[in-house]
């Protein structure tokens, strides 16, 4: 058998895998601070709170950023990257959802909503970049 002229990257060195593995652990990062710092990851996410009766919603979304974070990183170790690709896939309409709220409290902020906007273009080019890069012969 002859080698073939074109070269594949192995699943593992795939730019999109360690990309995803990047992402993953931000938003693990990203859960854990909202879940110990709560009052300081609310202005971050665009609905400031002042003190630690108003942040349970603030909890809750860490948590949320974190299993999807720690599922992410996951699936890449694993080498499941088509399950990361429907994972990340599916969470893109996450920060579409968490600007929704946000307008809905405390109206147009630019800024804010641009970092919503920029969680959002990470996301899609993402899961294109790793559906991309998942054969699409059954394998993982």
């Amino acid at each position: 058998m002859t080698p073939t002229a074109t070269a594949t990257v192995h699943p593992s060195r795939s730019p999109a895998v360690w990309l995803t593995a990047l992402v993953g652990a931000v938003f693990v990062l990203l859960g854990l601070n909202a879940y110990l710092n709560p009052v300081g990851a609310s202005a971050g996410f665009g609905l400031p709170m002042q003190g630690a009766a108003e942040t349970t919603f603030v909890r809750v979304w860490g948590s949320r950023n974190a299993l999807l974070g720690a599922l992410a990183v996951t699936f890449v170790a694993l080498g499941m990257r088509r399950a990361a690709a429907i994972l990340l896939s599916m969470a893109t309409v996450m920060p579409a959802f968490d600007a929704a709220v946000v307008v809905s409290r405390i109206g147009w902020d630019a800024l804010v909503l641009a970092r919503h906007a920029t969680a959002f273009a990470v996301l899609v080019a993402l899961s294109v970049a790793l559906w991309r890069a998942t054969p699409r012969d059954g394998g993982p």
